[in-house]
C-alpha cells in the first residue's frame, strides 16, 4: 500500500469538484498514467476524536479485501465552527505500470456543520454503489442528525462493546431495525462469532451425536473480560435456534444465570467473564450423556471443539479463528448486504435477557 495526504489550501472546506480532482492527483503514477479507482462500495465511518487514530487505521486496512470510498467523519458537536477536510489513496501496484486505488475522505467537522454530517457525507459518495455507515459509540435512533445520515446508507454496522453497556446497544439496534425508514444493521460482536457457531454446530452434525442437540440441559459461556455483548448474544442465538423460553434470570452482569424452557426440558446457562490471567473462553453444552465444548487460548489462532460421552473423546475439531481486531470485525460485516435473520433472532433473544 502507498498512501499520500493532500487538504484544501489552508485547511478549510473544499468543494466536491475540488475533492474529486484531487483524489484523481493522487490516484495518478510517477509516469503520469491515472490509477484505476476500485471502490466496490462506499463506507461512511463517524467517530470521535479520541478514537479517530483507531478507526481510521481500521477503515485503510480495508482497502486490500474491499477497496472502497470511505468518507471518514470525525464529529465534535459541541467544538467552536470549523471544517477541515484530508484525502488520501492507498494504491496497489499491478501489472504494466498500473495501479490500482481506493480512497479515504476524512473531514473534521466541528460546531454546526457536526449536526448535519449527512450533507457533507452524501455529496462525495459513489454513485450506483451500496452505502455502509460504521457508526462507533452510542447514537439515538430518535435523532434527527443520527435518522438523516442512516437513510443515506444501505446498511448500518455499529459496535455494542463501544456503548459501556451491551442494554444500551441492543436496545438501538432494536428500535433501528423496527423502524423502516432505517437500514438493516449488523454488530461487530455478531461478526466475531461466525467461527464459533460453525464449529457448536458441526458439533452435532455426526449421526451419533445429532440427537443430542434437543436434549442439552446445561450451557456455560466463559468469555474474555470485555466480551460480555458477544457472549448475550451467543446465548441469544442459542436459544433462538434452540427454540429456548427465557423463563428467568439471576446474578450481577457481566456473570448472569438463565433459566429457560425447552423442548425437552429446563434449561441451564451461565456466563461469567474468564480471569484476564487465564487468557482463555470456552463454550460448553452439555446433555444427560454428553459433553460438547469450543475453547480458544488467545494465545493461538485456532479454536478447538470436543465432543466427549462418558469421559471418552468421540470427536475433535479445529477452526482458524483470526485476530478480533476492528478492521476483522468490519470486513466481515462488509460482506453481509441486507438483512440478516440469525442475528436479528439473536438480537431479540438478548434483549429478553438484558430487560429481564
Amino acid at each position: 500500500m502507498i498512501g499520500e495526504l493532500r487538504r484544501a489550501e489552508g485547511g478549510g472546506r473544499m468543494t466536491v469538484e475540488e475533492v474529486e480532482r484531487e483524489l484523481a492527483r493522487l490516484r495518478m503514477g510517477e509516469d503520469g498514467r491515472l490509477g484505476l479507482r476500485a471502490s466496490v462500495l462506499n463506507l461512511i465511518a463517524v467517530t470521535g476524536e479520541e478514537t479517530a487514530p483507531r478507526v481510521a487505521e481500521a477503515v485503510s486496512r480495508l482497502a486490500g479485501e474491499h477497496p472502497s470510498r470511505t468518507v471518514l467523519l470525525i464529529s465534535d458537536p459541541g467544538g467552536p465552527e470549523r471544517m477541515d477536510v484530508r484525502l488520501s489513496a492507498f494504491c496497489t501496484p499491478r501489472g504494466g505500470g498500473t495501479q490500482v486505488c481506493a480512497e479515504q475522505i476524512t473531514v473534521h467537522a466541528e460546531g454546526p456543520p457536526a449536526r448535519h454530517l449527512e450533507s457533507i457525507a452524501g455529496p462525495l459518495l459513489i454513485p450506483d454503489l451500496p452505502v455502509f455507515l460504521f457508526y462507533t459509540g452510542a447514537f439515538s435512533p430518535s435523532s434527527p442528525g443520527f435518522a438523516r445520515l442512516a437513510r443515506l446508507a444501505d446498511r448500518l454496522i455499529l459496535d455494542s462493546a463501544s456503548w459501556g453497556g451491551c442494554g444500551r446497544a441492543f436496545e438501538a439496534v432494536s428500535e433501528v431495525l423496527s423502524r423502516e425508514d432505517l437500514p438493516p444493521a449488523g454488530d461487530l460482536q455478531w461478526a466475531t462469532l461466525t467461527p464459533w457457531r460453525t464449529l457448536i454446530s458441526e458439533m452435532f452434525a455426526a449421526p451419533q451425536t445429532a440427537g443430542e442437540l434437543a436434549e442439552i440441559e446445561e450451557v456455560e459461556i466463559r468469555h474474555a473480560p470485555d466480551g460480555e455483548c458477544r457472549a448475550l448474544l451467543l446465548a441469544g442465538w442459542l436459544a433462538s435456534s434452540l427454540g429456548w423460553r427465557l423463563e428467568s434470570a439471576s446474578g450481577s452482569p457481566p456473570a448472569r444465570e438463565l433459566r429457560f424452557a425447552g423442548p425437552s426440558g429446563a434449561v441451564r446457562l451461565r456466563m461469567e467473564p474468564a480471569s484476564p490471567a487465564a487468557r482463555l473462553a470456552r463454550v460448553t453444552l452439555r446433555s444427560a450423556g454428553c459433553e460438547f465444548r469450543v475453547s480458544r487460548s488467545l494465545e493461538r489462532p485456532e479454536a478447538r471443539a470436543t465432543v466427549s460421552r462418558g469421559g471418552r473423546v468421540l470427536g475433535e475439531s479445529a477452526a482458524h479463528i483470526g485476530r478480533f481486531d476492528m478492521s476483522a470485525m468490519l470486513a466481515e460485516e462488509l460482506r453481509c448486504r441486507g438483512r440478516d435473520g440469525a442475528y436479528e433472532r439473536a438480537l431479540r433473544a438478548a434483549v429478553e435477557v438484558v430487560r429481564a
